[in-house]
């Protein structure tokens, strides 16, 4: 009777091994995404285990360096986060990713030291006026232009030596570093809410609201095409538990320090925090527009500014195929 209950209990302990080992023999599931707005669209995954049966491991990197990990012969990223209109030019055709949502919609604002706030009525009013963009040539500088082109308002690129013109909206590059010279500055934040909390510039206009729709899709969620043919019901939990994440952000209950901590347990070694529990307020978090839109009901959107993108300039982005799209 004893060899009996002894083989039943080891038969048991095996089973129970075997049961225990399989929620954990798929492959694991790399992640990335760069610092600042984008992570805080997955700071709740960060902050919490257990979602999935599988392991999966984030990776908050330098924004420069973000198409590293989706191209090349054997791309790092399972999921990643990246802009738009970069994700349209390397992966638009969708054969080595599918675009899954959008997880930021512009987090642009106008500062200004007592000029008059800019709203889609009164936008004319910039004619005449120096603009300092931070990013001018990149997605920021881009996106007010499309602003000033969907008013039918001319502008001006300045020069180090460029002389304002008074029927054009002129603009300038700048630094988040010198903010000075300029009637009025596009600051991302958190820079935006830091600048104002400490210098005499206030808010003046959000850029979301002039370009309309509910803001416009400045980062999105890809992941490998293999993944997802693999293994649906994996992508699909990732796609629910993204979408969580923009309540859990704002919740009176999660701390900046929770937010704050979660990214930076995840950060590049030697990389500094775009954002601190100092200045990651709840009005800063509802400032970068985070909230996750299923590829099927952001396709129109993420099109439209795609083309957008390429009337201000044709190198800015790519069109992309109706596969890209993980529907």
């Amino acid at each position: 009777m004893k060899k009996i209950l002894t083989a039943l209990l080891c038969a048991l302990v095996s089973f129970g091994f075997v049961l225990g080992a399989c929620g954990k023999d798929k492959d694991g599931v790399s992640v990335y995404m760069p610092d600042g707005a984008p992570a805080l669209a997955a700071a709740m995954l960060m902050n919490e285990d257990g979602f999935f049966d599988r392991e999966v491991e984030y990776n908050v990197v330098n924004s420069s360096l973000i198409h590293t990990f989706v191209t090349g012969e054997r791309p790092k990223a399972d999921i990643c986060i990246l802009p738009v209109n970069l994700a349209s030019k390397l992966l638009g055709d969708g054969s080595g990713y599918k675009l899954l949502g959008t997880v930021t919609h512009g987090n642009l604002f106008l500062l200004s030291e007592g000029g008059e706030e800019v709203t889609a009525e009164n936008i004319s009013s910039l004619k005449g006026k120096t603009v300092g963009i931070i990013n001018l040539a990149a997605v920021p500088g881009l996106t007010f232009k499309i602003v000033l082109k969907d008013n039918n308002l001319e502008y001006k690129e300045l020069g180090n030596d460029g002389e304002a013109e008074s029927d054009k909206v002129n603009l300038k590059a700048v630094t988040a570093d010198a903010l000075s010279g300029c009637d009025y500055y596009v600051v991302p934040e958190p820079a935006a809410s830091t600048k104002v909390k400490v210098t005499p510039l206030s808010f003046a206009g959000n850029l979301q609201t002039l370009y309309g729709w509910n803001g416009y899709p400045q980062a999105v969620l890809v992941a490998k095409t293999t993944l997802i043919e693999n293994d649906k019901d994996f992508i699909n939990k990732f796609m629910t538990a993204m979408g969580e994440n923009a309540e859990w952000l704002l919740n009176d209950e999660t701390q900046a320090s929770d937010i704050v901590d979660a990214i930076q347990r995840h950060l590049t070694a030697g990389m500094s925090p775009k954002f601190t529990a100092a200045n990651l307020g709840k009005d800063v978090i509802r400032n970068c527009a985070i909230d996750f839109v299923k590829s099927s009901d952001c396709k129109a959107e993420v099109n439209a500014f795609i083309e957008k993108l390429i009337s201000i300039d044709p190198s800015a982005a790519s069109k992309v195929a109706d596969g890209f799209y993980y529907v």
